[in-house]
């Protein structure tokens, strides 16, 4: 059970490192306003969204997939099991989905997915409110993760 949810975690994670990486792909057709794959030729291209939030989705992907990894070895380090396990776990799936929708959603919307509503940054839309809601979920789970994992180790060095 533990390998085949850590086997799980790890493939959520390499999806997510994948799209970490489409996003950087993005990143370089944004900036150039085109698409430009050497030797073929290029096309020009407006790519939605901004350099600032394909940056944002390419590094934030990247270090999430990274995050959830390292912090997967944690639980077999510190030798999780049952419920701890599987909170843990599932916990870093939803980490990492909630992060992508908050970079990708957060990249097509008027306010940057900072609230369901209006922000200095623009009015709210449907994109601001799927990247706010994504990203506030992970936040729970993320939070929810580190703490499973923070307290372990604190019982462990009590031992």
């Amino acid at each position: 059970m533990a390998n085949r949810l850590s086997h799980l975690v790890v493939v959520n994670a390499m999806v997510v490192l994948f799209l970490g990486l489409v996003a950087g792909l993005l990143l370089t057709f944004a900036m150039l306003e085109s698409i430009a794959l050497w030797p073929i030729p290029g096309w020009d291209v407006q790519v939605p969204g901004s350099t600032r939030g394909w940056q944002a989705a390419h590094v934030g992907g990247i270090l999430n997939a990274v995050m959830i990894v390292s912090l997967l070895w944690l639980t077999q380090y510190l030798n999780l099991d049952g419920k701890a396990l599987k909170w843990s776990a599932w916990s870093l799936i939803i980490t990492g989905w909630g992060n992508t929708l908050f970079y990708w959603a957060g990249n097509f919307s008027t306010n940057r997915g900072l609230s369901v509503a209006d922000t200095p940054y623009g009015p709210g839309d449907i994109w601001g409110s799927l990247a706010y809601l994504g990203g506030g979920t992970a936040m729970v789970f993320t939070f929810t993760v580190v703490i499973i994992l923070g307290l372990t180790a604190y019982r462990k060095l009590q031992q």
